[in-house]
């Protein structure tokens, strides 16, 4: 028994041998493969504090910023890339820290507060004696494309207290040439926080204007 038992080992070791060499191969197919450089995440920038506001006080109150609506190809965390006008691509190494529908509410809302002269801001809930007027956004387009052009399409409306009426409405459309290619995900970046300052402008004097008309009253 001694001499039988002492000849299986080796053919045994080598079954062994070839099962654990067989699971590491499993698993190594199974290990995603190392990437290149960690991709880099960005932000929209609001204004420079130091930016001429554009006038009317709200009279103490705040503005209210509420969400803002942003198509669905815009929900990707890369920063998107128009190629064409049906064709759009993703910088898959280059990622928004927050969600963009986010990230443009809260810049919208910091360059207003520049632009106004008030440190009163909301975003998105308040009490309709806390504001002066509300500002709603919905995008259409928002985006560079390959060269590193900029355009932004978005409707918006600047609303009584509470929704009961509508201040002003309107279309705005800018498009801005970008200093850099869409590859450079800095100067997409820039350029995309440069249109919403524009978009930013106009609410200001839609606000400024519909403040004026309401102390006419």
């Amino acid at each position: 028994m001694k001499t039988q038992s002492h000849k299986r080992l080796p053919w045994v070791g080598r079954l062994l041998l070839a099962a654990g060499v067989g699971a590491g191969a499993i698993g190594c197919i199974g290990l995603p493969k190392p990437s290149g450089a960690s991709p880099r995440h960005f932000v929209l920038t609001p204004l420079a504090a130091e930016s001429a506001p554009v006038g009317a006080s709200t009279g103490g109150r705040a503005v209210g910023v509420g969400f803002v609506k942003i198509p669905s190809y815009l929900f990707n965390d890369s920063i998107t890339v128009r190629q064409g006008t049906n064709e759009v691509t993703y910088l898959e190494s280059a990622l928004w820290a927050e969600r963009l529908d986010s990230g443009l509410q809260r810049v919208l809302a910091a360059n207003l507060g520049i632009l106004l002269s008030t440190s009163q801001m909301r975003l998105s809930a308040w009490r309709p004696e806390e504001v002066s007027a509300e500002i709603y956004v919905t995008i259409e387009q928002f985006d560079v494309d390959s060269r590193g052009r900029g355009s932004l399409v978005a409707w918006w409306r600047v609303l009584a207290p509470g929704g009961e009426s509508i201040l002003s409405s309107n279309q705005f459309r800018a498009a801005l040439e970008g200093s850099q290619p869409a590859s450079d995900p800095d100067g997409a970046t820039a350029t995309m926080s440069a249109l919403a300052v524009s978009l930013s402008r106009e609410l200001a004097q839609a606000v400024t204007a519909a403040s004026a008309g309401g102390s006419q009253r």
